[in-house]
């Protein structure tokens, strides 16, 4: 469970919700061997949650090293990382929200997927808004696989699954721009935000997670 005490948002401001943590996953599934991937739970918005404007849900992230994969977040980007989160927005529109190599022509196609994308020149990309719904007082399931590139060519995948039905189905983009990109782990984060008071939690609320499940579906 998350809870979003009301006024919270991001984690730089008081009071604090929501938590953050990178998780490179169990010693059994090492992602660093992975070329392929899929990253699944259920999420629980309860009756009479107020989505305001938004706020984050976890992903997959990657990178060159384990240290530099963390700086694909928060308005950093940088060619030797990526993340893909998800987001809810208003009335509970979903997303798949992106920090992808920029300088790639190949990831602007990201900007125009329906129904509506929009690539953020300062923080990340919101692919797909409103292309499937958060629901309230019931369990929603996602699942998020991710192809790694070749390194040199546009190739890597992003697709996401809701409810067993793929909303999101991105091909051609680069994660990556050398062979030491790896898939590193699940960024564990939500929160409400947006980086602005605007986005607070309008009051106290809680978000539940269950279901938890990594799988590799393809090594180098």
């Amino acid at each position: 469970m998350a809870s979003f005490p009301q006024g919270s948002y991001t984690f730089a401001h008081q009071p604090q919700g929501g938590f953050s943590f990178y998780a490179p996953g169990p010693p059994q599934v090492d992602l660093t061997d992975a070329k392929e991937a899929t990253f699944g739970y259920s999420v629980y918005f309860p009756d009479g949650f107020a989505f305001n404007k938004g706020g984050k849900l976890p992903g997959f992230y990657g990178g060159n090293s384990d240290e530099e994969s963390t700086n694909c977040s928060g308005g950093r980007r940088d060619t030797a990382c990526f993340s893909a989160r998800l987001m809810w927005r208003e009335d509970g529109d979903g997303e798949m929200y992106t920090y992808l190599p920029p300088g790639f022509d190949a990831n602007d196609k990201v900007c125009d997927i329906p129904p509506h994308s929009d690539c953020n020149p300062t923080y990340g990309a919101s692919i797909a808004r409103g292309s499937f719904k958060f629901a309230r007082g019931a369990w929603t399931t996602v699942a998020e696989r991710v192809k790694l590139n070749d390194p040199g060519r546009s190739n890597g995948e992003l697709q996401l699954w809701v409810n067993g039905r793929s909303v999101i189905d991105i091909k051609g983009v680069v994660l990556r721009d050398s062979g030491a990109g790896k898939l590193r782990g699940i960024q564990f984060q939500t929160f409400f935000g947006g980086s602005t008071s605007d986005w607070a939690s309008p009051k106290d609320q809680e978000v539940y997670f269950s279901d938890l499940s990594v799988a590799i579906l393809d090594t180098f």
